[in-house]
């Protein structure tokens, strides 16, 4: 070893190492590896998770102080206005889920990262049912952030801020 370098910088702590021998990749990251997954759908299925994830967070209750909350000067329009990619991913989201034959088995597997063995189980439907339907989900994925891209501008956006702020 480098003299004045630190040996744990490199190799971890033993405690480190212990915990890197039991962290398990995710399923959809599995199924990358194993040539399941492209790795366009792989970026996809970490696209939708994060829109859903977003959404979730936006709907829990929480507590809070309306006084800090509320601007009443129309000064800063970036922290109030929400951005118009979210909205469209959001849409996107809304319409991709809606299209969806069994969505809780697609969502639990992209979502909640349940290998596609496990979803299947959980909701009653082939191995390879499950994996079909993971698949043809993603692969609708692009089309229907195309739609919202195509069909939802800043004009719109625009309209509808307006009429929630009147």
């Amino acid at each position: 070893m480098e003299q004045g370098r630190d040996r744990y910088r490199d190799e971890g702590t033993p405690e480190t190492a212990q915990k890197a021998q039991r962290v398990q990749q995710g399923a959809l990251a599995r199924m990358f590896q194993l040539g399941h997954l492209s790795a366009d759908e792989l970026a996809w299925a970490q696209e939708i998770r994060q829109v859903a994830e977003r959404i979730a967070r936006d709907v829990t209750i929480g507590s809070f102080s309306l006084e800090t909350r509320v601007d009443q000067s129309r000064s800063g329009h970036g922290t109030f206005f929400e951005s118009l990619g979210a909205v469209r991913a959001e849409v996107a989201y809304s319409n991709w889920r809606a299209a969806l034959p069994q969505a809780a088995l697609v969502l639990a597997m992209i979502v909640e990262d349940v290998s596609w063995r496990t979803a299947a189980i959980r909701f009653h439907v082939g191995g390879a049912r499950a994996k079909k339907l993971l698949l043809d989900a993603l692969g609708t994925w692009p089309d229907h952030c195309r739609d919202a891209r195509e069909t939802i501008d800043e004009a719109d956006l625009l309209a509808a801020q307006a009429g929630i702020l009147s």
